[in-house]
């Protein structure tokens, strides 16, 4: 991945769990944002192959083994439907636990790290779904809130994200095609990013109301196009408030 985007996308999702004391959503509301990125992106002759939910939240409780391994099988036990592994990665500890249930994968992951100088525990919960519909996510809405619920104690931020492909219908120079997105969105953009093949534009948009600070600035929607291969075929990713996923 670029540099310049990697930097771009750590320095966000840095300052995203810094100030998700300052949000007040609910997870069904983070519900009703994702259908409303899917609703724009149908209007606009996107056809979406990837839809994903991403949610983190430290665990300040676990301070030794015995209180990771305590942890660990009470999750197993609210979570037994999921196959769980557990494996070291260098002074990580992680358990990483897998559910699928149709087009729909869950997967919890929940890792220590037991250094002399500081005790660091998280629980990270990401669901992906491919080929989006609304019937599809209304058969999964009430599992994932109750999965929510169960994990987190802080109601930490929901990261929304959607990846497709832009019909012949919307092929054009990816300036124009984003200009159209923002307009769809009702956003007014906040920093961008231009290259010959790829563009990335940071907004705010009032159709929801998360948003994180930069430079001043709210901004809670970024928007991706890449043109990939010999076709001119044209990726498109859609994140709020911002995109979690490499692009």
């Amino acid at each position: 991945m670029n540099k310049k985007i990697s930097v771009f996308l750590a320095i966000f999702i840095i300052a995203a769990f810094i100030y998700h004391g300052n949000y007040v959503s609910q997870a069904e509301e983070n519900q009703s944002t994702i259908v409303k990125l899917a609703q724009v992106l149908q209007q606009q002759n996107v056809k979406v192959d990837e839809w994903s939910l991403y949610a983190r939240e430290e665990i300040l409780t676990i301070d030794n083994m015995n209180a990771f391994n305590r942890k660990l099988n009470a999750l197993k036990i609210e979570f037994n439907s999921f196959n769980w592994e557990l494996k070291r990665e260098r002074e990580v500890w992680k358990a990483v636990g897998v559910n699928v249930t149709g087009s729909i994968t869950e997967k919890i992951t929940f890792a220590y790290t037991p250094t002399k100088k500081i005790q660091h525990a998280y629980i990270l919960y990401h669901v992906t779904g491919t080929d989006w519909s609304n019937q599809s996510w209304n058969s999964y809405e009430e599992i994932f809130q109750v999965s929510y619920h169960k994990l987190f104690l802080s109601n930490p931020i929901i990261f929304s994200c959607m990846q497709g492909q832009l019909s012949d219908k919307m092929k054009s120079v990816l300036s124009l095609t984003t200009d159209k997105l923002l307009k769809a969105f009702h956003a007014t953009p906040v920093e961008s990013i231009t290259e010959e093949s790829f563009v990335s534009v940071s907004a705010y948009t009032e159709l929801w109301e998360e948003a994180i600070p930069t430079k001043g600035q709210q901004m809670n929607l970024q928007i991706a196009l890449r043109e990939t291969g010999l076709g001119g075929q044209t990726t498109l990713v859609v994140g709020t408030p911002i995109i979690t996923s490499e692009y």
